[in-house]
C-alpha cells in the first residue's frame, strides 16, 4: 500500500521535469491592424496611449480559398453521458452474494442491493411491487452482477432510477417517461449495464422519416424513435439488447443505393425522352400489376435526351434495354418532317387562314395554331396537313403513302405548323406524317375545283302597244301551267312594297323592293322564251352577254360608255378658284351576278341590272336616265329567269318646216311646217338562264354548247359574205 501512495507523486515530479526541459514557446505574433480594428483598438505611435479616432487605413481581407469551406459536413459531438452508471471495477470481484426473496417487497430488494453496492438511495413510497428472487447455491452472484440485476428488476417493475450527485432516486414512472441515463453512439451504449439507453444514430443514405416508419412498429410498446431531420439523425430509446438488433436492421436499410441498386443511362437517338419515359412506365406498370408500385424507376433527362433507369437489386436491365430500343426506333409516323402541298384551286393564303381559324388553340404556352406575319411572299399560319399525289417532301425521308385511308374526324390538337407561300401558291407544312395524313381529307374537300355557273342573259326592250300598255301579259304568254310569276304592282315612282312571293309545287320566287317582277320559267330554252315575247310585242334586244362565273364569286358586265361630268370648283385659302377637272359616269348596260350553288343543284342567284342613258341637259349639267333592278332568286339548274315590269314613257314633240316660210303669220305654221308628237311606252325585260358547269367534266353539255358557239363564230368570220355585207346582214342560229 505504501508503494501505491508514492507512485502518483513520482509521476507528478516527472511531469514537471519534462516540462522544464522543453523548449520555451515562441512569442505570439503581433496583432495586425485588421485584428486590432475588430477588437476595437486603434493603433498609435505611442505604445502607452490610444487615439480617439482611427487614422490608419486598413486593407480589405483577401477572399478565403474554396478549400477552406466545409464541403463534407461533420456530425455534432455529444458527451458519453452515463449519469446513473456505477464503476463496477471498484467492487471486490472475489466476494459472492446470495439473494433469496419470496414475494418480497421491491423496496426491500432495492435497499439490500444498494447496501451491497454501497450506494445511497431515495425510494419513492409508491413503489409497492412484489418480487421473487433466488440465486443458485452452486452459482452465486458476485458483486459486479448486482448492478445489472438491479436494472433488470427496475425494468420489470416499471421503476426509473435517476442519479443526483451520489444519491440514486428510485420512482414509479415507468420506462420512456424521461431521458435515459445512458446517451451516446452505438459504440458507447452497447454493452452498458443500463436498463434503458438512448443511441444517437446518424443515417448516411436513408432519410430519417423513412427509418422511423420502419423502426417504430418494431420497438413498441416500450421503445421509441426520435428524429432530427435537418441533420438526418435518429435517436433510439430501448434496452441495449434491442438496440443491438435494431442496429443489425439499420445496416440493411441504410445501405448505399449506388452499391445495392442498379443504374443505367440510355441515350436516345430518335425519340424524345419524355415520350419514351411515359411509354416505358406503362409497360413496367403492366408487367408488375396495375395496382402494384413499379420496382423500376425511370427518369427522363430532357437536356441530354436520355433515360436514367434505376433497377432493384439483382434485377438487371436486359428486358428494359430491349423495350428502350423498341421505343427509340426511328418511326416515320412520329418524326416531324416538312411537306409542300401545291394548292390547286384556291388561294394558298386564304386556305391557310381558313384552316388556322378552325384548328388554332386558345392555350398558352407554346401552342402552334396562331398566324404569324412575315414578308409579302409568305404568310405563316399555324395549322396542319397530310400527303397526297403531287406533294413534295423536303428532307431525305420517305413520304407517307398517298393511298392511306384518311380519318373522318380531324383532331384540333395537332402539333403542326403551316406557312403559305404566295409566289408558288403552295402550303409548307411542318408536321409528323400521322398528323399530316389525318388532315388531308379536310384539305381535299376545301381544295376541290369549285363549280361554275354559265349565265346566258338577254337584255331586251319591249315596246308596248294598246294591248300591252300596262305591261307584258306574262301569264297569258306562258300559260298558267308553265311557270310562276311574282308581281310588284307599285306604280313607277311610288313607295316600294314589301317582299312579294308566289310559289308553286316546285319553286318559290321572292321579289324584294322592286318596281317590276321576277318570273321563274320552268320549261323551254332562252330562244324559245324570247320568241314567245316577240310574237306578242315589238322587242329590241339591247344586249345578249354570256358569262361563266365561279361559285360564290361575282361576275360583272359593263357595255356602254363613260360620259364626262363637269368637276366641282373649290376655293382655296388664298381665294383662288380651282377646278377639280371632269368626272366620268358609266352609261349603258351594267349586269352583275353572284351565284351560290348547294349540293342539291339549287342556285341562289344575286342579280343586279342597270340600264342608263344620257338625258337632256338641265341647268347646264347633263342628266341621266337610269333603270335599275336588284334581286335574289332561287332557281334550279337550267331554269330561265325573267325580270320585267320596268316601264318607261318617252315623249317626243318636234316641228319641221321650210325656213323663213314657216314663220309667216297665220298660215306659215300650217302650210309650210309640220309638227310631230310621238309617245312611246317601253318595258325593260331581263331574261337569264343559269346552268351549272362542273370543271372536272370536259364533256359537260354546257361546255360542248359553248364550244359549238365559238366554232360557229369562227366559221362566220372566215366567210367572204361577212366582209361584203357586214355582221348586221347575217343571222347566226343558236346551236
Amino acid at each position: 500500500m505504501l508503494i501505491k501512495r508514492y507512485i502518483p507523486m513520482a509521476l507528478f515530479c516527472q511531469t514537471l521535469w519534462i516540462a522544464g526541459c522543453a523548449t520555451p514557446p515562441n512569442p505570439p505574433e503581433p496583432l495586425t491592424a485588421l485584428e486590432l480594428a475588430r477588437m476595437g483598438i486603434v493603433p498609435t505611435d505611442d505604445p502607452n496611449k490610444t487615439q480617439g479616432s482611427p487614422i490608419v487605413e486598413l486593407s480589405a481581407p483577401a477572399p478565403s480559398p474554396l478549400r477552406e469551406v466545409n464541403q463534407t459536413g461533420a456530425l455534432p459531438d455529444w458527451p458519453d453521458r452515463q449519469a446513473q452508471g456505477l464503476d463496477l471495477s471498484q467492487l471486490d470481484s472475489n466476494a459472492t452474494i446470495e439473494l433469496n426473496f419470496e414475494q418480497g417487497e421491491l423496496r426491500q430488494v432495492i435497499e439490500t442491493i444498494a447496501s451491497a453496492l454501497e450506494i445511497s438511495t431515495v425510494i419513492d413510497p409508491s413503489i409497492a411491487d412484489k418480487v421473487t428472487l433466488r440465486t443458485a447455491p452452486e452459482n452465486k452472484l458476485k458483486r459486479e452482477d448486482l448492478w445489472p440485476l438491479l436494472q433488470l428488476l427496475l425494468v420489470d417493475a416499471g421503476v426509473s432510477m435517476e442519479r443526483k450527485g451520489n444519491v440514486y432516486h428510485f420512482k414509479k414512472e415507468g420506462l420512456g417517461a424521461g431521458l435515459p441515463g445512458t446517451i451516446g453512439e452505438a459504440s458507447s451504449v452497447l454493452g452498458r449495464n443500463s436498463a434503458e439507453v438512448l443511441q444517437i444514430t446518424p443515417l448516411r443514405y436513408i432519410a430519417a422519416d423513412a427509418a422511423i416508419n420502419v423502426l417504430t412498429p418494431l420497438l413498441q410498446p416500450t421503445g421509441r424513435v426520435l428524429s432530427l431531420p435537418s441533420l438526418n439523425i435518429i435517436g433510439i430509446i430501448a434496452t441495449p439488447d434491442r438496440i443491438e438488433r435494431v442496429n443489425q436492421l439499420l445496416k440493411i436499410i441504410d445501405a448505399d443505393p449506388f452499391r445495392h441498386r442498379g443504374m443505367r443511362l440510355f441515350r436516345l437517338q430518335n425519340s424524345k425522352a419524355a415520350e419514351v419515359q411515359a411509354d416505358l412506365d406503362k409497360i413496367l406498370q403492366a408487367m408488375s400489376g396495375n395496382n402494384i408500385p413499379i420496382a423500376y424507376q425511370v427518369l427522363s433527362l430532357e437536356r441530354i435526351n436520355a433515360l436514367l433507369v434505376i433497377a432493384p437489386p439483382n434485377s438487371g436491365f436486359k428486358e428494359v434495354e430491349m423495350w428502350v430500343n423498341i421505343l427509340d426506333e426511328r418511326s416515320e409516323e412520329s418524326t416531324e418532317q416538312v411537306f409542300i402541298y401545291n394548292v390547286r384551286n384556291l388561294d394558298a393564303k386564304d386556305l391557310a387562314s381558313t384552316l388556322s381559324s378552325v384548328f388554332e388553340s386558345d392555350q398558352d404556352e407554346d401552342r402552334l395554331g396562331q398566324t404569324e406575319e412575315t414578308t409579302e411572299e409568305t404568310t405563316p399560319v399555324s395549322s396542319f396537313f397530310q400527303t397526297e399525289n403531287g406533294v413534295t417532301i423536303v428532307e431525305n425521308t420517305p413520304s407517307p403513302t398517298p393511298n392511306a385511308t384518311p380519318t373522318g374526324a380531324v383532331s384540333a390538337q395537332l402539333m403542326v405548323k403551316v406557312t403559305a407561300d404566295e409566289k408558288t401558291n403552295s402550303l409548307i407544312v411542318r408536321a409528323t406524317p400521322r398528323d399530316y395524313r389525318q388532315l388531308l381529307e379536310t384539305i381535299r374537300i376545301l381544295d376541290r375545283a369549285p363549280k361554275e355557273v354559265m349565265v346566258n342573259v338577254v337584255i331586251a326592250e319591249v315596246t308596248l302597244n294598246e294591248a300591252t300598255q300596262h305591261g307584258v301579259d306574262w301569264q297569258g304568254i306562258l300559260g298558267n301551267d308553265r311557270g310562276t310569276v311574282g308581281f310588284n304592282t307599285s306604280p313607277p315612282g311610288g313607295n316600294l312594297p314589301a317582299n312579294v312571293s308566289a310559289s308553286t309545287d316546285n319553286t318559290t320566287i321572292s321579289v324584294g323592293g322592286l318596281t317590276g317582277f321576277t318570273l321563274n320559267y320552268l320549261s323551254g330554252g332562252l330562244n324559245a322564251l324570247l320568241n314567245l315575247i316577240t310574237q306578242n310585242s315589238d322587242v329590241r334586244v339591247l344586249s345578249r352577254p354570256s358569262v361563266l362565273v365561279r361559285n360564290n364569286e361575282e361576275a360583272r358586265i359593263e357595255v356602254g360608255s363613260r360620259e364626262p361630268i363637269p368637276g366641282a370648283t373649290n376655293v382655296t385659302s388664298t381665294g383662288q378658284l380651282v377646278n377639280s377637272g371632269p368626272q366620268y359616269e358609266s352609261v349603258g348596260v351594267i349586269l352583275s351576278v353572284e351565284p351560290r350553288i348547294n349540293d342539291d343543284g339549287i342556285i341562289n342567284l344575286k342579280i343586279s341590272q342597270e340600264i342608263s342613258s344620257l338625258g337632256p341637259t338641265r341647268s347646264g349639267n347633263p342628266s341621266f336616265d337610269q333603270r335599275k333592278v336588284q334581286t335574289l332568286v332561287v332557281v334550279r339548274n337550267g331554269t330561265p329567269i325573267v325580270i320585267g315590269g320596268l316601264i318607261q314613257d318617252r315623249y317626243n314633240n318636234s316641228q319641221e318646216g321650210i325656213p323663213g316660210l314657216n314663220r309667216i303669220p297665220l298660215f306659215g305654221d300650217t302650210l309650210f311646217s309640220s309638227r310631230t308628237k310621238n309617245y312611246q311606252r317601253t318595258e325593260l325585260v331581263l331574261i337569264m338562264v343559269p346552268e351549272i358547269v362542273n370543271p372536272e367534266l370536259d364533256n359537260s353539255p354546257i361546255v360542248q354548247q359553248f364550244k359549238a358557239r365559238m366554232k360557229a363564230i369562227g366559221d362566220l368570220l372566215n366567210r367572204e359574205i361577212f366582209y361584203l355585207y357586214g355582221l348586221d346582214r347575217l343571222r347566226v342560229e343558236n346551236p
